[in-house]
């Protein structure tokens, strides 16, 4: 009995250190990846005391389905596009203005979203997706489409992605977009059938052939824009009804099955793992791991939530080695900066000006294939206009006034606004190198001070090149 005693409190012992291993270096790291890249003290606080495992879990197990920012007021409907051409100059012009305003009034409500979610890992997948299914707003037109495009991103951050997949493929923003409403009977168009193959599902050159492309937009036809009601709709007189041949398949097949059957191959989950590894991992690919999580997609049906979870559960995740090797995107930089240092931005405009001049203009990829990242966000340009959001941002650290009136400060703040670094400065005071493990995820570059309770050690920080990277 007495044995028996010993040898449970032995394992009670020795087990506790890693029910609760996670260190705050682990805790960062996995918040900055899963998150805009700079996560703050209250959100590094808020997992801190949990197991490593229990915090992932808690960043999956948070993800929203929408967004907490209502969203702005629609005022053109794309069911009045067919009265375009009635309609008198003065109108028409009056229209296209109302669309252009309503483009950008949707850029401004996703950077406030961003700023404000509760779960920064739901607007990460929401970006993640928005640069694997693109669309161009200038192209869509309306802006209400994109909105709605950028809800199911939500819907299906980590859930399924053969209904992410079949939903956004039959919402009029891709449809419009890719020009599926022009492919018909006897008139086919194949960029989205191109598209899904190459890439939206296996990666381009790998399975399908030219062949294959042809044949399966033939399956497409149909698939159309109802303008009245602004949503798809099967117009079976514009399908192609004969027999179809898709990756040695033989049928008169709808493009329902030919979903089906891309789904089919396991090259399409090894895809998405390869891309979800570049994202939130490395720019090396691990060619076993990449196996592996990708039979977990297909044993869970293509649910992707377990296989998140083991992405982040993976000891190349994990791994220091992998800490400080993703370059920042603008989006990242900008959102993960103004909440880090808890800045109020007057005018959430000037963010989204500083994300499009570091080459990043939220629903505006630059073309079909979306935003190249890596070493693709860093040249002359984009690295001068980095580096001036970062001085403005830390201005709004430097001007903080704890007694003056709020109104005359807010009169003269910087473009970001300001924030009180005290907080930060307190916790630096009282654990000293606070402030270089919270901000920066490698040792910082450059000859200057980055330990001491002042708040220009926070600007050395933020204005070092390791600050760059994640």
């Amino acid at each position: 009995m007495i044995l028996r005693l010993v040898i449970t409190l032995s394992l009670i012992i020795f087990a506790a250190p890693f029910g609760k291993a996670m260190t705050f270096d682990e805790a960062r790291h996995l918040l900055a990846r899963s998150g805009f890249a700079s996560p703050s003290p209250s959100e590094i606080d808020e997992i801190i005391s949990l197991s490593y495992e229990e915090a992932v879990d808690s960043i999956i197990d948070g993800v929203l389905n929408r967004a907490v920012t209502p969203p702005p007021k629609f005022l053109n409907n794309p069911s009045d596009h067919p009265k375009i051409k009635y309609m008198d100059s003065k109108t028409k012009k009056a229209f296209q203005m109302r669309g252009q305003r309503e483009r950008k009034s949707i850029k401004l409500w996703w950077i406030q979203e961003m700023l404000l979610t509760p779960s920064p890992f739901t607007e990460r997948m929401t970006l993640f997706w928005h640069n694997h299914f693109v669309s161009e707003i200038s192209k869509v037109q309306y802006a209400v489409w994109s909105y709605e495009q950028n809800a199911l991103f939500r819907k299906h951050a980590i859930g399924n992605f053969k209904n992410l997949l079949i939903e956004i493929s039959m919402g009029p923003a891709m449809m419009k977009y890719l020009d599926t409403s022009k492919n018909k009977k006897n008139k086919p168009n194949e960029n989205f059938a191109r598209e899904i193959l190459e890439l939206f599902t296996f990666g381009e050159g790998h399975v399908y052939t030219e062949e294959d492309i042809r044949e399966s937009s033939r399956a497409y036809t149909g698939w159309q824009i109802d303008y009245s009601t602004a949503k798809f709709v099967w117009k079976v007189w514009s399908h192609d009804k004969g027999v179809k041949t898709f990756l040695d398949r033989e049928g008169q097949f709808d493009g329902l099955d030919i979903i089906d059957i891309i789904l089919e191959q396991p090259r399409v989950s090894e895809f998405l793992v390869e891309k979800l590894w570049r994202e939130f991992i490395s720019e090396d690919l691990n060619k076993d791991e990449i196996k592996r999580l990708a039979r977990i997609i297909r044993n869970n049906n293509y649910n992707l939530k377990p296989m998140m979870k083991a992405l982040f559960m993976s000891e190349s995740f994990r791994d220091p080695k992998n800490r400080g090797t993703l370059i920042k995107s603008p989006v990242e930089l900008t959102i993960g900066t103004i909440r880090l240092l808890g800045l109020k931005p007057p005018d959430i405009k000037k963010v989204w000006l500083h994300q499009k001049r570091s080459g990043q203009d939220i629903f505006q990829p630059p073309d079909v294939k979306g935003w190249r990242a890596g070493k693709a966000w860093i040249s002359s340009t984009t690295t001068l206009s980095r580096s001036n959001f970062l001085k403005i941002a830390a201005q709004g650290i430097m001007k903080y006034r704890k007694n003056n009136d709020t109104s005359k400060m807010n009169m003269r703040r910087p473009a970001f606004g300001v924030a009180n670094p005290m907080p930060l400065q307190k916790r630096e005071k009282t654990q000293p190198g606070y402030l270089k493990n919270l901000i920066l995820a490698v040792e910082p570059v450059m000859r200057k001070k980055f330990t001491g309770k002042k708040r220009k050690i926070i600007r050395n920080l933020l204005l070092d090149p390791a600050y760059q990277v994640k």
